[in-house]
């Protein structure tokens, strides 16, 4: 742990001494974006929390929020966190208890960095969207604009940029990171395969770990590889495909995620722009150090696609990349008997422990 850190966990500690319980934390809102109801701003101990705005390249106003140790004034390392594919807002209210939540309080108060998250368009207070009509290319021009304006801010060192691209943001995290200089790129649940490659993981796990027939498994795999290579390779939309073919047209109803046109609350398009991404061709180009993190009962992805990004950074950069498999964690930060039971979210318990860690570790070896 390095100096800085150790003074701070001094200053924590102080603070709860001297106080008589946590650090207080402050929650302020700036800048022209009124919030979207009557809900509180978070509040996390020990941290101050500034509700900012982004200004998108068509103007469109998205809400961010910044959090760094409580009256600190001066420029720290900070942490750019690109979250996961659904339309869950980024916010941390007190109510906030799962895994996902727990994990992003710990890391934004034990690093003693600055965070900054950023909610899509369409959610929470940002404008624009729905984010049921939200494409990968519009969401991906976000988030980059998000780490300029991070590198801007009165709180931030500029030269000390981390990436934590979590879930979906693991598979954007390299093109965010593309052709800026970043301290470092962490990754939790999102490999460097092709979504095309995910989406027969995703659907195959799916199969195997729940009830469905032995027998039966290699027949429907057969029509669900079909079906994704017309709907993400070909680009063509569930109502195409059928008309091409009315058998394979139904394969689309037994997907995992589908309804009307949207799959996993999201567009055809968000999900044919990703299948024509090259993030392993992005991770080639990324010169910094990198932490890839993936639960072992994490039935969303697969452990190779995140042995792949180490890889390919290790090829470049030997010794750069870390790859760590967390025993029998899934997506969500919980922990289970079994892969089955991951599957079936049953008998698990929250353990973000493992991972923040790690990525605590990982900060202190980059000098943060």
């Amino acid at each position: 742990m390095g100096l800085r850190r150790v003074l701070l966990a001094s200053i924590w500690v102080s603070g709860l001494v001297l106080a008589g319980g946590p650090l207080a934390a402050d929650s302020t809102l700036v800048g022209d974006l009124p919030r979207a109801d009557e809900r509180p701003l978070e509040r996390i101990e020990g941290l101050d929390s500034i509700y900012g705005v982004l200004p998108s390249e068509d103007g469109t106003r998205l809400r961010t929020i910044l959090t760094k140790p409580g009256g600190h004034t001066g420029r720290l390392p900070a942490i750019l966190f690109v979250q996961w594919l659904s339309c869950d807002t980024i916010e941390l209210p007190e109510s906030a208890r799962g895994g996902w939540s727990r994990m992003m309080r710990r890391v934004a108060r034990e690093s003693g960095l600055v965070m900054m998250r950023t909610d899509k368009r369409g959610v929470g207070d940002s404008e624009g969207g729905p984010c049921s009509e939200l494409d990968y290319l519009t969401e991906l021009a976000d988030h980059r604009a998000a780490l300029r304006q991070l590198r801007e801010s009165e709180f931030v060192d500029p030269e000390r940029i981390v990436i934590f691209g979590a879930s979906m943001g693991g598979n954007y995290a390299p093109l965010v990171a593309r052709g800026e200089d970043v301290a470092g790129v962490i990754v939790w649940g999102g490999g460097a395969k092709t979504w095309f490659e995910r989406m027969m993981v995703f659907e195959r796990h799916y199969r195997e770990l729940t009830d469905q027939p032995a027998d039966s498994l290699a027949g429907e795999m057969k029509e669900i590889t079909a079906f994704l290579h017309h709907y993400l390779v070909r680009g063509l939309s569930p109502r195409q495909i059928a008309a091409e073919d009315p058998a394979l047209g139904q394969v689309w109803g037994e997907l995992v995620g589908t309804n009307g046109n949207l799959h996993y609350g999201r567009p055809l398009s968000f999900h044919q722009q990703a299948q024509q991404q090259d993030w392993a061709g992005a991770w080639n180009r990324i010169d910094a150090p990198a932490l890839i993190l993936y639960g072992e009962y994490d039935w969303f992805e697969d452990a190779a696609g995140h042995e792949l990004i180490a890889r390919i950074v290790n090829r470049n950069r030997p010794g750069t990349a870390r790859f760590r498999l967390i025993p029998r964690m899934d997506h969500h930060f919980s922990v289970f008997p079994t892969a089955e039971d991951a599957a079936r979210d049953r008998n698990g318990t929250v353990a973000e422990d493992p991972v923040v860690r790690e990525i605590l570790a990982f900060l202190s070896d980059l000098g943060l």
